[in-house]
C-alpha cells in the first residue's frame, strides 16, 4: 500500500497508535473515528500486513531501571556492509538502538545503555570487531517523541 493510499481512518489509527499504542483500544478508536471496532481491527491488521505498522515498543526510562548512562556512539561503516553490520550490532549486550544513515561518514549511530563507564567501554571496544570505527560518543540527556501530525485529520 502506498502512503498516499491511506485514508482518514488509516491516518487516525496511525496517529493514535503512535501517540499511545497501549491505551488505544479498537472500541475507543472506533468511537473517535466514527467506525466500528471491527473496522479498526481489520485496518490495523492490514496496516501490519502491508508493513506500514512494523511493531510496537515500550519507551523505557533506563535511568530509573538502574542504567544511568545512555550514550550515542557515532560510527562509520563501509557503505556496502553498513546494513548487515547495523543489524549484527544489535546483538551486543547494552545496545538498544542502531540507526543506519545514508551518508558517507558517521553512517551508523549506535545507542548504548549501561550502569557504568566500563559497560560503555566494553561496547566501544567490541564495535571495531564488527567493522565499525567509533568517531564520537555523546551522552544523551533525554529523548522526546511525537506522532506524525499529518496523520491527524485536522492537520492534514
Amino acid at each position: 500500500m502506498a502512503s498516499n493510499a491511506l485514508d482518514d481512518i488509516d491516518r487516525g489509527i496511525l496517529y493514535a497508535l503512535q501517540r499511545e499504542a497501549r491505551g488505544s483500544t479498537t472500541t475507543e478508536l472506533g468511537r473517535r473515528l466514527d467506525v466500528s471496532a471491527s473496522t479498526v481491527s481489520n485496518r490495523i491488521d492490514r496496516l501490519e500486513a502491508d508493513g506500514i505498522i512494523t511493531g510496537y515498543r515500550a519507551t523505557v526510562d533506563y535511568e530509573r531501571t538502574g542504567f544511568p548512562l545512555n550514550v550515542l556512539m557515532i560510527c562509520t561503516a563501509p557503505i556496502g556492509e553498513r546494513g548487515d553490520i547495523a543489524r549484527r550490532v544489535l546483538d551486543i549486550p547494552g545496545v538498544v538502538n542502531v540507526r543506519e544513515l545514508m551518508v558517507g561518514e558517521d553512517n551508523v549511530h549506535v545507542e548504548v545503555v549501561g550502569k557504568s563507564n566500563d559497560d560503555l567501554t566494553r561496547v566501544a571496544t567490541v564495535l571495531p570487531e564488527f567493522g565499525l570505527v567509533v568517531r564520537d560518543e555523546i551522552l544523551i540527556r533525554n529523548q522526546y517523541f511525537r506522532p506524525l501530525k499529518q496523520f491527524r485529520e485536522d492537520d492534514a
